[in-house]
Order: structure tokens, then C-alpha cells, then sequence
């Protein structure tokens, strides 16, 4: 188990990310993303649509064990049109498909997501068997980090959310980053553990990138969230993985953590192009 990190001085936004008016969900200040600033941080579309997920009423007690996004374009920093419907209903299985409209009735991110239930006769757990490698991440470093964007500045998601790192900045080595939101994701509704695991792993694009932002934009088109259990607890960390193959499209794979150890692992396909 990872020891809790210190504490800092640094302030942080605790203002909801969405509001919920009128059957529309009003994307605040800090949804704005690290490309384009009239354009809405991956981070907070995974994590509305994993929240509009677990609206749907579930048959027996269930989780969401996987989560998959499809940005389908930018999603503006303007009111967005929620749609849920269920693909597959079962005792032991739903599939859920949460979609977001802009005001042109296009379709700007879905998420097709997997609830399974959860069982009442717990199944044997065999430690030393179910032991691997980098099952136990690197203690969180003691004071938070600044990113800057080209053009942006500190992205507004980083202004709600904490960013703490180890290791040097795209220096391309497997980078391990804690995160820990400290706001809400919808104004007068609790945030799961799975929505706050949903939100953050979004930055698993970048735990590792090595490419300059002066250079290089690395957008990821899609998040694959695959969890095995819910994280316990503020704090989640990435280790990622980034590759490319030289044709403008990339890889980012990483290790979900709580600080207890690994929860899952989050995989997403990355579009580079010059700047």
C-alpha cells in the first residue's frame, strides 16, 4: 500500500464540471481542454457519460466494469443533450449506450459501457497466483505540478484536478502521474468512484508521451476503461505506455492505482499530427 501524500498548499476549484438544467447538461469552466480552449478536456466527457451510465436502474446490484469512449468530434464548452439507452438488460449483465448532442443534434461522444453484477458468494482469491508485475505503484510524490499547453496555459481541467508526477516530463520512460479531482462532476449529485476513475484515466494518453506539444498534437480519439474492482479512496495513478509506428497513429496503454494497489487499465488510440 501506497502511503497518503502530503498535503499542499496549492488551491484548487471546487466547482462542479457539469450543471443539469432543463434535461441539458451546462459544461463549466474547468470541462475546457488542453488543444483548443472552446473545446471541452477528454477527462470530463468520459466521466459525464460513465455518470450517465449509472443512472440507468439496475436489475441487482451492479458496477461498471468496463467503459468505452468514441470521441466522435470536439465537444464544445456550450449545453449538451444527454441520451441513455440500454443495449442488453439482464440479472448478471447490462450493456448501456450514453451519448451527448450538440446544439446541431450531432452526435460530439458516446460511450458503449459494461455493468456486471455484483456477486452475493464472494469467489476464492489466490494472492500469490493473481500477483504481477507492477501490481504495487510508486509512492505519490509530495507537491503537485503545473502543466503548460501552447497556447492554453494550465489546462482548466488541471485547475480542479490535482497533478502530481514521478519522474522527468515526456522523457518517453513508462511515466507513473497521481490525480485526485476535488470537485464534482454534476452539481448536487455524489461522483462514484468509478466517474472519478473514468475522468482521470483520460490523462493516460500522456503519462508517457515523449513528443513535443510545440511540434506535435496527440489527441486520443478514444478510452478504454477496464476495472476489476472501484478504486478506494481521492488519489488514482497512471502508469502509461505511449507508441507509434511512424503513420501518425498511436498507442497509450496504462495501469490504473489506487494507493492500496492496481484497480484496472485504461488503453487509448492517439492522433498525432504536426502543429
Amino acid at each position: 500500500m501506497t502511503r497518503e501524500p502530503a498535503e499542499t498548499d496549492h488551491t484548487y476549484s471546487e466547482e462542479p464540471f457539469y450543471a443539469d438544467r432543463d434535461g441539458l447538461l451546462l459544461p463549466g469552466p474547468l470541462t475546457g481542454g488542453p488543444w483548443d480552449p472552446t473545446i471541452q478536456h477528454g477527462g470530463p466527457i468520459s466521466g459525464i457519460l460513465a455518470h450517465l451510465v449509472e443512472t440507468v436502474p439496475a436489475p441487482s446490484p451492479m458496477r461498471t466494469a468496463r467503459h468505452t469512449v468514441d470521441m466522435m468530434r470536439g465537444a464544445p464548452l456550450a449545453p449538451l443533450r444527454p441520451e441513455v439507452e440500454v443495449l442488453r438488460s439482464g440479472r448478471r449483465i447490462q450493456v448501456i449506450r450514453a451519448s451527448l448532442f450538440d446544439e446541431q443534434e450531432r452526435e460530439v461522444a458516446r460511450a458503449t459501457s459494461l455493468r456486471m453484477r455484483v456477486s452475493d458468494t464472494p469467489n476464492p482469491v489466490d494472492p500469490d497466483r493473481t500477483a504481477h508485475d507492477e501490481d504495487e505503484p510508486h509512492p505519490v510524490p509530495d507537491e503537485p505540478v503545473q502543466l503548460t499547453m501552447l497556447g492554453v496555459g494550465v489546462p482548466a481541467f488541471l485547475q480542479g484536478v490535482e497533478f502530481r508526477r514521478t519522474g522527468e516530463y515526456r522523457d518517453g520512460a513508462p511515466g507513473l502521474v497521481w490525480l485526485r479531482m476535488h470537485n464534482t462532476m454534476v452539481d448536487g449529485h455524489p461522483t462514484s468512484a468509478f466517474v472519478r476513475l473514468a475522468t482521470v484515466a483520460d490523462m493516460a494518453s500522456m503519462a508517457a508521451q515523449y513528443l513535443s506539444p510545440e511540434e506535435w498534437t496527440t489527441i486520443n480519439a478514444d478510452l478504454t476503461v477496464t476495472a476489476y474492482r472501484d478504486p478506494v479512496g481521492d488519489w488514482i495513478g497512471i502508469r502509461g505506455l505511449h507508441k507509434n509506428d511512424g503513420d501518425g497513429i498511436g498507442l497509450s496503454e496504462a495501469v490504473l492505482y489506487d494507493l492500496d494497489g492496481r484497480v484496472g487499465r485504461a488503453t487509448a488510440s492517439i492522433l498525432i499530427e504536426p502543429r
